[in-house]
């Protein structure tokens, strides 16, 4: 197996830059009215201008329009100009710098140029570092998700007190034999202490209203959880597709629950 560069271990420009781009560029002289065409046809906000292999500029919505803004008040036709007339500069990077070093320019220009002046690469948008940031992030996300919204739904079955009671019929057995405390908040729970509480056949009846279904659907669907957790907070590899999805099924039928317990709350409310 293939050892990937040291450096590779961290958020660079080449993990961001869509290995299918296909690199639009105009030339200089084409006229604005074609440009803004192939624009909107290719769902584009910003192309790069090139004289052989010089990049001049990029041309983009923004920087036609401070053009404009700018041009003499006798000129009535802008849209039968050149594109070199409406340039904006985007700063340039290589593969190897650190995609955070270049945020603010996503923020303020809405793109950056990969490679030279005289040898263009590829070009990344704000869009493409959104996508990226959020591939990174979505498991992190979904698991919070996951384990905030199991607690708001066993809080609004149980009080405090019930609480306890559930934990000590559904986990004392485990907790003694493995020679710990009992947890005494849901905090300081586990994915798996959830799942054994709720699938726990003595105690499953308080929290049927808020989760639904039956025990062994609710401990079929939290099992697998726990291990992911592991996985993604540990960075032991990269999860599947499938359990993505999985992740996504649980994060969404919990929404779902959460929704049907707070639409309950206001009929009761309105009642």
């Amino acid at each position: 197996m293939k050892k990937r560069p040291l450096k590779d271990l961290f958020h660079l420009i080449k993990r961001v830059l869509p290995e299918t781009q296909e690199l639009i560029t105009f030339h200089p002289e084409k006229p604005v009215a074609e440009a803004l065409s192939v624009m909107r046809e290719t769902n584009l906000s910003q192309v790069p201008v090139i004289a052989g292999r010089e990049v001049l500029g990029v041309f983009s919505y923004r920087s036609f329009a401070a053009g404009m803004a700018k041009l003499p008040e006798n000129e009535l036709k802008p849209l039968v100009l050149p594109v070199e007339e409406f340039l904006e500069d985007l700063r340039f990077a290589q593969i190897t710098d650190d995609l955070a070093s270049f945020l603010d320019e996503f923020d303020i220009k809405d793109a950056v140029l990969v490679g030279l002046e005289n040898r263009l690469q590829g070009i990344v948008t704000t869009i493409d570092a959104l996508k990226y940031f959020y591939q990174v992030a979505s498991p992190y996300v979904m698991l919070f998700e996951i384990e905030l919204a199991i607690r708001e739904l066993i809080r609004e079955s149980v009080s405090d007190d019930e609480l306890k009671e559930c934990v000590g019929n559904s986990l004392r057995r485990q907790y003694e034999n493995s020679g710990l405390s009992l947890p005494s908040c849901l905090e300081e729970m586990t994915l798996h202490d959830y799942a054994i509480l709720l699938s726990f056949k003595n105690t499953w009846e308080k929290f049927r209203a808020a989760f639904g279904g039956n025990r062994n659907l609710i401990y079929a669907k939290l099992k697998p959880l726990p291990e992911l957790r592991n996985v993604v907070f540990h960075f032991k590899r990269e999860i599947t597709v499938e359990e993505y999805d999985l992740m996504r099924e649980v994060r969404d039928w919990l929404l779902k629950r959460i929704r049907r317990v707070e639409g309950s709350k206001k009929s009761d409310e309105n009642a």
